[in-house]
């Protein structure tokens, strides 16, 4: 059985993390350059204790006082085309995949025996009816903090990059509907 921890805000590296009897079980904040756009790192914190760091900048994760490059935890092992991205941390890699029309779900499989998989839903913004905010599901068998900050801090970051990555091709397609309309 998985237990789902629910962010408390859209801005999912601006939250706290709450499961299901309320408790708070992270939090994430983030510094900015001088200018608001420019996010510089942004920490993750457990109830525990345990802090993980992603700093942007840098393009690396900080856990438990140990600093690694994004480019040396992820790979692409379905080749160049391929949706799938494998991140490893610890000789414990997982394959992480967003599944569903419009990426519904972010998944984070275990390529190892022993963990679940991790299931992440964005926040969805609706019109006519309650907005569902974004949840990740862990597994309940999952016990130790530092794989957890990992796959929170993978997710984060996979998360973060799809929607700048949206947000990119709506500006470059309003851009081009002007240039169309106007000729």
């Amino acid at each position: 059985m998985a237990i789902a921890l629910t962010f408390t805000s859209k801005k999912i590296l601006e939250s706290a993390l709450v499961g299901p009897e309320g408790a708070v079980h992270y939090t994430t904040q983030t510094t900015h350059g001088l200018l608001a756009l420019e996010r510089k790192a942004t920490t993750i914190t457990a109830a525990s204790g345990v802090v993980g760091v992603i700093n942007w900048h840098d393009k690396v994760f900080v856990l438990n006082g140990v600093q690694r490059a994004w480019g040396d935890l992820k790979s692409k092992p379905g080749g160049l085309f391929s949706s799938e991205r494998e991140w490893n941390w610890g000789n414990r890699p997982y394959t992480l995949k967003y599944h569903g029309h419009s990426h519904k779900e972010l998944r984070a499989t275990p390529n190892f025996n022993g963990a679940g998989t991790v299931r992440f839903t964005p926040y969805q913004a609706h019109l006519l009816h309650t907005n569902e905010p974004a949840v990740i599901h862990l597994p309940s068998e999952m016990q130790d903090e530092t794989e957890l900050m990992f796959l929170l801090m993978v997710i984060l970051q996979t998360e973060t990059r799809r929607q700048e990555e949206e947000e990119n091709r709506e500006a470059v397609q309003a851009v081009v509907d002007v240039v169309t309309t106007v000729t």
